[in-house]
């Protein structure tokens, strides 16, 4: 794989094979990996009647992608651009978005552009950590110094002051901005798998190199029946999340948690996509309602189509319709619900009665 894809590099401009790259670099590392490219093209290649990606068309390819990440910044500039200039100014943004606007502004003039959007993404975990930081920094940060007691934090919410106390790398008692952030990153880590004979455990958050995750366990580990999920906190992306379950369906793969395991948001939908689904008495299963740019799932009428890729989904999964309205309304976005056993059956969310 990666040997013909280094010919087809070598034979296109250097612009065009630079953004040939960094389209099947999926998740950004710099590091192309086999199933990573294999995904990347499948992609591709799902939005025509193609079999394969045709040398000949890999600029257009580029050009297609190049414009779907114009038409998504376009779209949320199009939700809230007053004045028609195609732009995003400051002053546009509601309140709970404008500490987003600092982080795309990249000019500072005051308003967002497509280009800007598209350059900073700002639906990504790198961003969001930054306004989470800013959040608790504003709250937090009396004297404006860039610095929070480590004991301030656990005084402020207990559990949250221990959980970060070990990003405090120089021990120095104070936290920046900088360890918070890089503890963050170590906690939103990408989704990974490690194979214990025909189980494979799943530690970490759904993203966009999961689906090509799913790939590499299937093809290297076909020995594999069922992924064991251990902490799955939820997901960054709801595409690459759908498309990672969608993977788990198709390869019969099972789910399973632990007394101890966990799952929320996305995590809980890749559960629904075992084929047999099991779990201990004392897994935790969290739900909520999806959220963008300012709204929330509850927020569009039932028969918008923002609802139906997860119709779908609950459609293709067996998981009755219901259960998408559930998670709609009974917690916020900013909020975790923790479904009780009876209602894990009364979704059909397990396969088998709770393990005792």
């Amino acid at each position: 794989m990666l040997s013909t894809l280094l010919v087809i590099l070598a034979n296109q401009p250097v612009s065009t094979a630079t953004e040939f790259a960094e389209l099947l670099d999926i998740d950004g590392d710099g590091i192309i990996c086999p199933m990573e490219a294999a995904d990347a093209i499948h992609m591709i290649v799902s939005e025509s009647d193609q079999h394969g990606l045709s040398i000949d068309n890999i600029e257009h390819a580029i050009k297609s992608h190049r414009r779907y990440l114009e038409e998504d910044a376009e779209e949320m500039i199009s939700d809230f651009d007053i004045n028609g200039d195609n732009k995003l100014q400051i002053k546009e943004l509601p309140d709970e978005l404008a500490a987003l606007a600092k982080y795309c502004d990249v000019n500072g003039d005051g308003s967002i552009t497509v280009d800007e959007l598209i350059q900073i993404r700002p639906d990504s975990d790198e961003v969001f950590a930054k306004l989470e930081v800013d959040e608790i920094f504003a709250d937090l940060d009396e004297n404006r110094d860039g610095l929070i007691a480590v004991e301030d934090l656990v005084d402020d919410d207990d559990e949250f002051g221990e959980l970060v106390k070990p990003f405090d790398v120089n021990k120095d008692g104070q936290m920046s901005r900088g360890e918070l952030i890089a503890g963050f990153a170590i906690l939103d880590a990408p989704a990974s798998f490690d194979v214990e004979d025909s189980i494979a455990l799943m530690n970490g958050t759904i993203g966009a190199s999961t689906p090509f995750r799913v790939m590499e366990l299937v093809f290297y580990h076909p020995e594999v029946e069922t992924i064991v999920m251990v902490n799955v906190p939820g997901s960054l992306d709801d595409d690459s999340s759908l498309r990672a379950s969608q993977m788990v369906r198709a390869h019969k793969l099972n789910t399973h948690l632990r007394s101890d395991g966990e799952v929320a948001s996305g995590g809980t939908d890749f559960f629904q996509a075992g084929v047999n689904r099991t779990c201990e008495r004392g897994a935790k299963f969290g739900i909520h309602s999806w959220s963008e740019f300012g709204a929330e799932g509850s927020d569009y009428p039932r028969d918008s189509e923002e609802h139906q890729m997860y119709l779908d989904y609950c459609d293709e999964m067996g998981i009755p319709q219901s259960f998408y309205w559930y998670t709609l309304e009974v917690a916020t976005a900013d909020e975790i619900y923790w479904m009780t056993e009876e209602e894990l059956r009364e979704y059909n969310m397990i396969t088998s009665p709770i393990i005792k």
